[in-house]
């Protein structure tokens, strides 16, 4: 198969299943990951698709840079700040950013389908992570100035473990995460974070 052909089988299964790892990619295209990554590579230059960490998802069509004072959370409204913001891609085409995890956890509760991909940075190492391979930790004693009750956003496990014990905090899965929020934003005497904002 030609490196077009592959770059084309790629391009398809993004655009079905949001988020690929390399090594699957391998496996399925019966080549090696080194010829994966030189594919990728060229879809990365051609800015189609961007490197997560573990494997590459479908970038998101040009949009208002976040975190220059003229970007707005989808959710809550709030100005949203790059380094915690994290970005819906839709099936009808439409991408939402939000000004953190807290809030893009809620918009997916709450939307009756998941977006294609959803990508966030790790808080820690600023790399991309795709939302459902993250982990997510609620309760840190760390304010970042965001939404109540605050989530940050990790790549790897022992990462956010690592800072729990430096801060505190629950660790979550993206599934146990998106219940976890609406739990705690129904509890009683909760400052919701698009009250605050000015949204009912």
């Amino acid at each position: 198969m030609l490196p077009a052909e592959r770059q084309k089988k790629i391009l398809s299964w993004l655009q079905q299943e949001g988020h690929l790892k390399i090594s699957d990619l391998s496996r399925r295209l019966q080549v090696s990951e080194m010829t994966v990554h030189r594919d990728v590579r060229v879809l990365v230059d051609q800015g189609r698709v961007v490197k997560t960490y573990g494997g590459i998802s479908l970038a998101s069509p040009p949009v208002e840079a976040p975190g220059r004072g003229s970007g707005t959370c989808a959710y809550c409204r709030r100005p949203v700040d790059d380094r915690l913001s994290m970005t819906a891609n839709h099936a009808d085409g439409s991408v939402e950013t939000y000004c953190c995890p807290h809030c893009a956890l809620l918009a997916c509760a709450q939307r009756p389908s998941q977006p294609r991909s959803l990508l966030g940075r790790d808080f820690l190492l600023g790399h991309t992570v795709g939302a459902a391979a993250g982990w997510y930790v609620m309760g840190a004693d760390m304010p970042t100035l965001c939404c109540e009750p605050q989530v940050l956003l990790f790549g790897e496990r022992q990462d956010a473990e690592r800072f729990v014990r430096g801060f505190g905090g629950e660790i979550f899965d993206f599934d146990e995460a998106t219940r976890e929020i609406q739990l705690r934003m129904n509890r009683p005497n909760t400052a919701c974070c698009h009250q605050e904002a000015g949204r009912e």
